[in-house]
């Protein structure tokens, strides 16, 4: 990650509605306190861990992984809306790179999706 990613993800962050508390005290990071936080597995419950974050293109076969899991149901309605959703947000972006930041506060996680050459934010996953 870069210090200009990490700008682009604290902004995205910030528009958030309803954002969890310990997302918005993440972002409020200064890039050297973020790039200091002990790696995820490294953490206890309630201790924020390091932001991961990837470049990844949006596959086809990804998609259709996603429509699999919705009509197989297996972890019941409230998950398979989850993959709705994140079906709908991504299958514009297919052949294309988003930006991907996964943030970690255990045992919470968000997951931000963002179009890096819009800064738009795609797709916000609150666990």
């Amino acid at each position: 990650m870069t210090p200009e990613i990490w700008k682009t993800l604290v902004k995205a962050i910030e528009e958030i509605p309803n954002c969890p508390s310990w997302l918005q005290q993440q972002a409020q990071l200064s890039w050297d306190a973020m790039s200091r936080l002990p790696a995820l597995d490294g953490t206890i419950d309630g201790q924020d861990g390091a932001p991961v974050v990837e470049q990844k293109a949006m596959t086809a076969d990804y998609l259709d992984f996603l429509r699999e899991q919705i009509e197989l149901n297996a972890r019941g309605s409230e998950w398979s809306t989850v993959l709705k959703n994140r079906l709908t947000a991504l299958q514009p972006f297919v052949g294309k790179k988003l930006i991907v930041g996964s943030f970690y506060c255990k045992p919470h996680s968000a997951t931000v999706r963002i179009n890096p050459e819009s800064n738009a934010v795609v797709l916000v996953e609150v666990n």
